[in-house]
């Protein structure tokens, strides 16, 4: 299973520890993690047909996130993008 993770809003403290706990548990589960770029406004403007838009997601594993803990902020950036006022043919 590949799942993904993104952070939404402004920046809180524990974010790279909790992306870091994330990551290592669901790897040792056996699946795989991905990281989204710039929370949902990366996640809205992601298009898997674009290439210029791959750097948009990452490969999150155990020696990305080896030291993340280490910084503060998130590793995966944030935006203050609000899902809830998205229009359906943004979605």
């Amino acid at each position: 299973m590949r799942l993904g993770v993104l952070t939404g809003g402004g920046d809180v403290p524990g974010l790279n520890p909790c992306i870091k706990a994330f990551v290592n548990r669901v790897t040792a589960a056996g699946h795989e993690v991905v990281g989204i770029r710039r929370g949902w406004a990366g996640l809205l403007q992601y298009d898997a047909n674009d290439p210029a838009s791959a750097a948009q997601v990452l490969k999150l594993d155990p020696a990305f996130v080896r030291t993340i803990d280490r910084t503060g902020g998130t590793v995966l950036h944030t935006s203050r993008t609000n899902p809830g006022r998205v229009s359906s043919d943004q979605a």
